[in-house]
């Protein structure tokens, strides 16, 4: 009340006070109801004709690296040249008034010239059927969208050197699924390409380059088969956040391979980003929520120069770069895997950047040889016969008499009750170690039937064959190996006797024999084979530790004596020093002479398709070294239609180049030793 009575008073000053404060309430009370009253439809109009988009935004896919750290996989900028659509909104706009003005003369021409038949005007009713329907406008708009795109890939195309015409399907339906983002044209332009389009497309009209990340193989087919492929995949992946996406910016899974098993470490994190968009979809503002983190690196066992020298060594046979042909190359002292090689070669970066050329021509070559398919092992099986005979008590000096076959003279038999099987060498007197020299199947058959199908098939499980090695590609197959309660039901000695000599219901993967053989050479430890040593982060400077795989993981011990042991390396050796040793001339002639003691046996085996009609053969050279101190294991495999080879003439020259290779590698390491100090 003391405030009325003031104003009361005849002080204008204080009435002028008043008079400003209440105008001004009155002025505040009057925008408020403005704003919540009269405009509130407005702005809910505004907000409706609003809405937030979310993006995936790939990381950068992690790199493959060999042993020494040297690329095998990485990425690579990839620009292309994109149609920004907000952009274009005012030529859309302005072609499709063209249209629409054009359609509606030409519908008052037909209206003219109705009333003029008529001799009146058309009433309303039957001036309804003249209308431009909603159909028929849209088109007109999707008409005039591809035209101005059209129009500006046009110029742009006279600019780079280049036509480009405009894929009116694809871009329509980019238009009404990701009008947000903008129109891929033209990919992987060159470099004259982007020089030219950035000297004479300066007004940049609704067109730009994009950089985008792919992957890249730098040293082509070597390893493809390993390394696997990725392929284009725009989803949400396990472990992401759960609401999905709206848009998915271009991204890559691995398919099979290490691209494939570690997927989730090279693919790193994705970020997000919002974008606002208006009522006809085009952004209006946007804002990255996450950024994306990088994938982490994967460093292999493999040593590139090894690998090289494989890949070399294969395709220098008489059938050349289209052999089947597959080579492992293992550290016996630990299980790593050095080189794993697989004929015909195949180029990952077809199947990463080239999608429509995903045909048979493409991925038949993919199947990884080395573990992918099974083998009749042949010969080579015999070391894990011989050893389970020495362990039976097989006396390796004790002679057996294989006899001559009549009907070829020069080579033997042997009856398995009324089941003949041919044997290529001599007939004669055959102790342990001329058996293996020679690879004799009489010999073989013989003391494996008296060893019993029941220790050999103990022994081959001890190296677990007939199972994967864990290698996380998805391309291993197990392999077989009849189980013991398969001997004890309707097998008969026929089987064994195929067994015995690698045939029959027995069929390995070179890696599954590269484990073998390792096994052999290192004392009877099985290991598992490793072929990533590690995962690290991109980032040198991170403080994220890497993730390692240890080195000579046991899997089991094959429980054999050194006395068993040393008598077959040196019936081994005997196959690569002995004259009469089927691998002898691939080591010992004169400008081939190693000065390495390589331990192996050569095998032969005869395929059978699926109607067990023989379609070819196996050749095989399985070997380790040196003699005196075990450190490398090399396994290879031919495969030919016919029988114009064998292990020892095939194969055994790939691993003497695959030998050299470590020697040389070796020597270049010790003079850089030498010359360091």
């Amino acid at each position: 009340m003391l405030v009325f009575d003031e104003l009361k008073k005849n002080e204008p000053q204080l009435r002028l006070v008043a008079i400003g404060l209440a105008a001004g309430l009155v002025i505040l009370l009057a925008g408020l109801w403005w704003v919540q009253v009269v405009s509130s439809h407005e702005y809910q109009s505004h907000q409706e004709t609003q809405a937030y988009r979310t993006i995936r935004l790939p990381a950068v896919r992690g790199k493959i690296l060999d042993r020494e750290g040297r690329v095998l996989a990485e990425n690579r900028p990839r620009y292309n040249l994109s149609l920004y659509l907000d952009d274009l909104r005012g030529p859309f706009d302005a072609a499709f008034s063209e249209l629409k003005k054009s359609a509606l003369a030409a519908q008052k021409q037909r209206i003219a010239a109705q009333e003029k038949s008529l001799g009146r005007s058309l009433s309303k009713a039957e001036l309804k059927p003249f209308r431009l329907p909603p159909e028929f406008l849209e088109k007109l708009r999707q008409q005039a969208r591809v035209r101005v795109a059209g129009g500006i890939l046009a110029q742009v195309g006279e600019k780079i050197g280049q036509p480009l015409p405009l894929d009116a399907k694809s871009f329509s339906s980019h238009y009404a699924r990701q009008l947000a983002l903008p129109y891929p044209a033209l990919k992987n332009l060159d470099a004259g390409q982007i020089a030219r389009f950035e000297e004479n497309y300066t007004n940049r009209l609704g067109a730009d380059l994009e950089l985008e990340s792919v992957r890249h193989y730098p040293n082509g087919t070597v390893a493809g088969h390993l390394l696997g492929y990725v392929q284009r995949d725009d989803s949400s992946k396990e472990g992401e956040d759960a609401h999905p996406f709206n848009y998915y910016l271009p991204d890559y899974i691995g398919q099979v391979g290490v691209e494939a098993g570690f997927d989730a470490q090279l693919r790193g994190s994705p970020g997000e980003e919002s974008v606002l968009v208006n009522s006809l979809g085009y952004r209006q503002s946007e804002n990255i929520e996450n950024q994306p983190e990088p994938g982490h690196n994967a460093v292999l066992t493999l040593d590139l120069d090894l690998q090289l020298a494989a890949e070399k060594a294969l395709a220098a046979t008489k059938h050349g770069t289209n052999a089947r042909a597959a080579v492992v190359v293992m550290d016996v002292r630990n299980g790593d895997v050095l080189a794993m090689a697989s004929s015909p070669g195949f180029n990952p970066v077809y199947a990463a950047n080239e999608p429509a050329r995903m045909a048979d021509e493409i991925l038949r070559p993919a199947v990884n040889r080395a573990t992918q398919e099974n083998y009749a092992p042949g010969s080579i099986f015999k070391v894990i016969v011989g050893l389970a005979a020495l362990e039976a008590g097989l006396n390796p000096d004790k002679k057996y008499t294989v006899e001559a076959d009549p009907e070829n003279p020069g080579h033997s038999q042997i009856y398995v009750g009324r089941l003949k099987k041919k044997d290529t060498v001599p007939p004669g007197d055959y102790d342990f170690k001329h058996a293996i020299v020679r690879s004799s199947n009489s010999y073989f058959i013989q003391v494996g039937l008296q060893t019993g199908v029941n220790r050999i098939v103990a022994l081959a499980e001890k190296f677990h064959l007939g199972e994967t090695n864990g290698l996380r590609t998805r391309q291993e197959t197990c392999g077989n190996l009849p189980s013991l309660e398969r001997v004890h039901h309707n097998w008969r000695d026929g089987d064994t006797a195929n067994v015995c000599i690698g045939q029959g219901e027995v069929a390995v993967t070179p890696l599954q024999m590269a484990v073998v053989y390792s096994a052999i050479a290192n004392g009877g430890t099985v290991f598992w084979p490793r072929l990533v040593s590690r995962i690290e982060p991109q980032d040198p400077a991170s403080r994220e530790r890497a993730t390692n795989f240890p080195a000579a993981l046991v899997r089991d011990n094959i429980g054999v004596s050194t006395r068993s042991l040393r008598i077959l390396h040196n019936a081994m050796l005997s196959e690569t020093e002995d004259p009469e040793g089927t691998g002898y001339p691939a080591f010992h002639k004169a400008d081939l002479d190693l000065k390495l003691r390589v331990c192996g046996k050569t095998g032969t085996a005869q395929r059978q398709d699926s109607a067990n009609q023989w379609v070819g053969y196996n050749f095989w050279f399985a070997s380790f070294a040196p003699y005196e101190n075990p450190q490398y294991a090399v396994v290879v495999l031919v495969q030919a239609e016919e029988h114009s080879g064998s292990g020892g003439t095939t194969c055994a020259p790939i691993a003497h180049d695959i030998y050299a290779a470590i020697l040389n590698k070796e020597k270049a390491a010790a003079g850089k030793i030498l010359a360091a100090k």
